[in-house]
């Protein structure tokens, strides 16, 4: 890949990002590694979500100094990682910013260390032009000097956010056979700015739909935790449907013509409370929704209510949810979690108001992910009235919480 690209520079007054936009500590963080004699910029989603006038939910910095470098830089910091090393930065209330160094053009996916797929090349360090031509997409690919508020751009990706279109950096057909997942990062960021997909890349996704199969399942399901707490999740299952890749990932979604993810079904409606409560800044549990997709594709219906009938008389729920994500690979622990929350939302549902007790579920742990899976699927009087019972609850334990924390903290002061 030809790598010799004199970038764009945008200053401060061709585009929207103000100084104060920008994480104070992750200026902090630039300004040393500058004044050390490296080049450091905010890159990646940051940018992109501050040119669209989002609040970035992380700051990520890259720079041409090595881990060690960093490192000696930050006694805060920790080096991370097998096949490409990256420093953590930590901060109060457990806030962490991530610095990588500059990375060649041809490496391997950011996957952590469950990397299984084609790509076996080892992770070599680069400059940023490399850097930048390395990332997924072209509006991921824009760079930040926090110093003079520049936008640096070696791929076009200002011209593409301006536009509304997802694009591939390079080919795409290359870049989907190098790292499959990528086809599941460019339907997100489509659903989510409400962009289109380059014609190209759309094609290419089409035709290269089944290599998801070959890529880790680990990192197919991390992608879809993702997805579910985006805010857009039922945009981003009708988009995977529109390309083939549902097919791969949760295939049952698409049985009968696909009548779950219709307009008029309870399971599109569930999938939109689930979107707006996120947008509205509720934290969305990946338990909860998972759970919510479990009863739909264990049942016959697209109806709640017969659902909730059908799985009272159910003797054998467990053995019905594990014949769930046939496509998708939930970890046991998470399947045991689903179940569980399942089994106590039908005993609630089931349960007459008038005689709900919630004192049984004072200890559960579970209690946040069912007052969620029961605010999603509140659709009667009845429903309401156990959900205000149960957050009731919550409420006071989490009163008695505080003033537990509280009292210890005003004996550990005493002894001192």
């Amino acid at each position: 890949m030809n790598t010799a690209v004199t970038p764009v520079l945008f200053e401060q007054e061709q585009h929207t990002i103000e100084k104060y936009d920008i994480d104070d500590d992750a200026r902090k963080i630039v300004y040393r590694l500058q004044r050390a004699g490296f080049k450091a910029y905010v890159v990646g989603g940051g940018v992109r979500d501050l040119l669209l006038g989002k609040t970035p939910k992380d700051f990520d910095i890259s720079t041409d100094a090595s881990p060690g470098q960093i490192k000696s830089l930050f006694r805060n910091c920790r080096i991370i990682g097998r096949r490409f090393k990256l420093a953590h930065i930590f901060f109060a209330r457990g806030k962490i910013i991530e610095v990588s160094t500059f990375r060649d053009s041809i490496e391997a996916p950011d996957s952590g260390d469950n990397l299984a797929g084609p790509i076996k090349n080892d992770n070599l360090y680069g400059t940023e032009e490399t850097d930048a031509i390395r990332r997924d997409l072209t509006i991921n690919g824009l760079f930040l000097d926090v110093s003079t508020m520049t936008v640096i751009d070696y791929v076009n990706g200002m011209h593409d956010l301006h536009q509304g279109i997802v694009r591939i950096i390079g080919d795409p057909t290359t870049r989907f056979t190098e790292d499959p997942v990528r086809m599941l990062r460019a339907v997100r960021h489509a659903a989510r700015s409400g962009f289109r997909i380059d014609e190209t890349c759309w094609k290419a996704i089409i035709d290269n739909a089944a290599l998801l199969t070959q890529s880790s399942q680990v990192r197919v399901f991390d992608e879809l935790r993702k997805d579910v707490s985006s805010g857009c999740f039922l945009s981003i299952l009708s988009l995977l449907g529109d390309t083939g890749l549902l097919e791969f990932i949760l295939p049952e979604l698409l049985e009968n013509n696909g009548r779950l993810l219709s307009a008029e079904s309870d399971f599109s409606l569930c999938l939109e409370r689930i979107d707006d409560m996120v947008q509205n800044g509720v934290e969305m549990s990946a338990t909860t929704v998972l759970a919510i997709i479990a009863l739909f594709i264990s049942g016959d219906s697209i109806w709640l209510r017969d659902l909730v009938e059908d799985l009272a008389r159910s003797k054998g729920l467990a053995e019905r949810l594990d014949d769930c994500f046939t496509s998708l690979t939930v970890p046991r622990k998470e399947r045991e979690r689903i179940l569980m929350l399942i089994q106590k939302w039908i005993k609630i549902r089931n349960t007459d108001p008038s005689v709900f007790r919630a004192g049984s579920y004072k200890r559960l742990t579970l209690l946040p992910d069912l007052l969620l899976l029961l605010e999603i699927t509140q659709f009667t009087k009845e429903d309401g009235t156990r959900l205000q019972i149960l957050k009731s609850l919550l409420d006071s334990n989490q009163s008695v919480h505080n003033h537990h924390k509280k009292t210890k903290g005003s004996r550990r002061i005493k002894r001192m």
